[in-house]
């Protein structure tokens, strides 16, 4: 039988694959198409210098669209579609740095291989532009998804290919596998606790000052971009600025914070401005356009007055993740002297050990110490948002045949390696500056 662990355990491990066939399926007969037809270049969240999209998230919302129809699930789904995307944008940026990114033959290579796109299995490219036009994407906008999806891949066979497993360890994930447990899982998560909590204008003064480091602002530059039809309007423009004018109908864009709204050409030209060479001008399509360095931004610390929201959000954070732990360890305590408890429970039977980790975050040691304890309470546990006891009702073996054994190990190492991917994620996300539009969340 399986358990709820068994079946939601891919919800807590970051997806991240080369789109096929598949995606288009999920995209026609998901429903809510139109939801995310048209283009959105609002920001759910800010990761370093890029932008997952209010698009972006609307779009994986719809792979999970029947869990979401799960009052249990849907803040859980919602939470790790946004913390998926997140890495997703981590790595393309570290993909980048690397120079992994997927060359143009790359990304036409996979395009042509797809069946989705092929009549009498060869490539059409009538076909292509009808899938296109049906999901509501244009032809760039699927070779830029491509794009970044091949060059994250890259990074992770990087990363992943050296990863081997021991006899030691082999063991020891074998007797994970080999114990069946049944029981009960407790989730107590931030959004379950209901606060009426205000914070003073001094205690999100004193948190910004304790965690002024995390509100550091690099050297950075604001920029001015005019686009113009007319070529006589365009230079007209150009000589203006040239001569330390400014006329209007400019947009302006802060980097790196704002880099990712400029397309590749535009972030090339405003890397080679400076201070003696202020303006550049180019043609785009049908455009011409101008970008113009307004001023160099100092390094030095984001002033508390702009990021006031942000420290208010943290804090809100940081509170809600105590009460949670002071909850769960009441649980824990509840459970040990056979009382029941207000929190709700996951039921699961005859589920292997090492699922648990799928759901909450069990090092090596615990998992050890779960197969092998006579203990029925285990935890607490860090959740993603929250915390999580862990109730043995009951353990039992199973006997493990040689071609199981063999599978096994293929699986042990894959979770190896995924855990190691996880790990270098949630390095790379501790130094970067992310911010969450919880606002806009609300509406995707």
């Amino acid at each position: 039988m399986y358990s709820l662990l068994h079946r939601y355990k891919g919800l807590t491990l970051t997806i991240i694959t080369i789109a096929t066939g598949g995606f288009f399926l999920w995209l026609f007969f998901a429903g809510g198409v139109s939801d995310i037809g048209t283009p959105s270049k609002r920001c759910v969240a800010e990761v370093g210098s890029g932008c997952v999209t209010l698009k972006d998230y609307r779009r994986e919302l719809l792979r999970f669209s029947q869990l979401l129809q799960n009052p249990q699930m849907e803040g859980l789904v919602r939470e790790q579609v946004l913390s998926n995307l997140i890495a997703q944008e981590l790595l393309y940026q570290k993909a980048r740095s690397l120079s992994l990114v997927a060359s143009d033959e790359e990304v036409v290579e996979v395009i042509k291989s797809d069946p989705t796109f092929q009549e009498k299995g060869l490539f059409s490219a009538t076909r292509y532009r009808e899938v296109m036009s049906r999901a509501g994407m244009s032809p760039e906008e699927y070779e830029e998804y491509l794009k970044r999806s091949i060059s994250v891949q890259k990074l992770i066979n990087l990363l992943t290919n050296g990863v081997y497993l021991t006899e030691e360890e082999f063991e020891k994930n074998l007797m994970a596998e080999s114990t069946l447990l049944s029981g009960s899982l407790y989730m107590i998560t931030t959004s379950d606790l209901k606060e009426k909590y205000a914070p003073t204008q001094q205690e999100l003064m004193e948190y910004y000052q304790k965690h002024k480091e995390s509100f550091r602002r690099e050297e950075g530059k604001l920029v001015r971009v005019w686009k113009e039809k007319e070529k006589e309007r365009a230079l007209a423009v150009y000589q203006e600025l040239k001569s330390g004018k400014e006329p209007q109908g400019f947009q302006d864009f802060r980097l790196p914070e704002e880099l990712e709204k400029l397309d590749e050409a535009l972030k090339e030209e405003a890397k080679k401005l400076t201070q003696e060479n202020r303006v550049s001008i180019r043609k785009q399509g049908e455009e011409y356009v101008l970008i113009y360095l307004k001023e160099i931004l100092p390094a030095g610390y984001e002033d508390f007055e702009k990021v006031k929201d942000r420290v208010k959000e943290k804090l809100l954070e940081e509170r809600a993740s105590s009460l949670a732990l002071k909850k769960a360890e009441e649980v824990v305590k509840s459970l040990k002297s056979g009382q029941k408890t207000d929190v709700k429970a996951l039921n699961f039977s005859d589920t292997p050990t090492s699922q648990l980790s799928a759901v909450i975050n069990i090092d090596q040691k615990e998992l050890v110490l779960i197969t092998l304890s006579k203990e029925k309470v285990f935890g607490p546990y860090p959740l993603k948002q929250g915390y999580g006891v862990v109730y043995v009702a009951s353990r039992k073996k199973r006997e493990i045949k040689k071609e199981e054994r063999e599978e096994m190990f293929k699986d042990i190492l894959s979770l190896k390696a995924q855990a190691m991917l996880t790990q270098y994620i949630e390095h790379i996300k501790k130094k970067a500056k992310i911010s969450i539009n919880r606002e806009l969340l609300g509406g995707g």
